[in-house]
């Protein structure tokens, strides 16, 4: 899950932002021009330079967004069933800012996948852009919290980190490693053949390599400080790392 990005570096944390979340329809053609849209973006900002993290955050992102598409488009299964997906996205002004494809499950809601406009991943040293604002990812996943509370699940919220940059960056904000006793099926939308094979393996306590390199996270706000709380790392400050949020 790429998005705002934070560096090794020592932290300097500024509040996000204010944003408003709305709803999208998975198969509105603007959903699939706006991720469009995103990935010539971020080609564009590689082929004008950006530092070497950056490139991996980009590069990371356009990957997601790709994936994101393929699946809004039924060209590739996701993780649940495709009339339950709903898709969420946070908007600042008028310019979405960063959206997630979620669903709805007993005990959390599951962020299947979630991308962040690639003018958000842009850090220190990197050409400047007007746009940039950071804080949309965590934004859209207080709005799961949030939906998750609304529906009995207590504010949980599951995901799996893509890569070892998305998993440094979810356990900062208080997300953990899934366990068998956390009752993983509850976690993680059934699809209509079942669950995935990788959330079996974790149910039975017999995780693979696979759940190794991309491990299923949740987070529960009930025993963590609020989200709200939590303050985002600018990239690339120089004071101071999907799904980069």
């Amino acid at each position: 899950m790429p998005s705002d990005e934070p560096s090794q570096r020592t932290p300097r944390r500024i509040r996000p932002p204010g944003f408003r979340i709305t709803s999208l329809a998975p198969d509105a053609p603007e959903l699939a021009a706006l991720l469009r849209g995103w990935d010539w973006v971020a080609r564009s900002l590689l082929f004008r330079g950006v530092g070497q993290a950056t490139g991996v955050r980009l590069n990371d992102s356009r990957r997601i967004v790709g994936e994101l598409l393929r699946v809004l488009c039924g060209e590739e299964g996701g993780e649940g069933a495709a009339h339950e997906r709903r898709v969420r996205a946070a908007v600042k002004g008028d310019r979405v800012e960063a959206v997630a494809s979620v669903f709805l499950c007993s005990r959390a809601t599951f962020i299947e996948l979630l991308a962040s406009a690639p003018w958000n991943l842009l850090g220190e040293g990197d050409p400047p852009d007007r746009r940039t604002v950071r804080g949309a990812g965590l934004a859209l996943i207080e709005d799961a919290s949030a939906l998750a509370r609304e529906g009995g699940a207590h504010g949980r919220v599951a995901l799996q980190a893509e890569n070892p940059r998305c998993l440094a960056l979810y356990e900062r904000f208080g997300f953990s490693r899934v366990r068998p006793s956390d009752a993983p099926l509850g976690l993680v939308p059934r699809g209509g053949t079942g669950w995935s094979p990788s959330v079996l393996r974790l149910a039975r306590g017999a995780p693979g390599p696979m759940e190794q390199r991309a491990p299923w996270l949740v987070l529960d706000p009930d025993r963590l400080a609020p989200l709200s709380a939590i303050r985002i790392v600018e990239p690339g400050a120089s004071s101071r790392r999907r799904a980069a949020v």
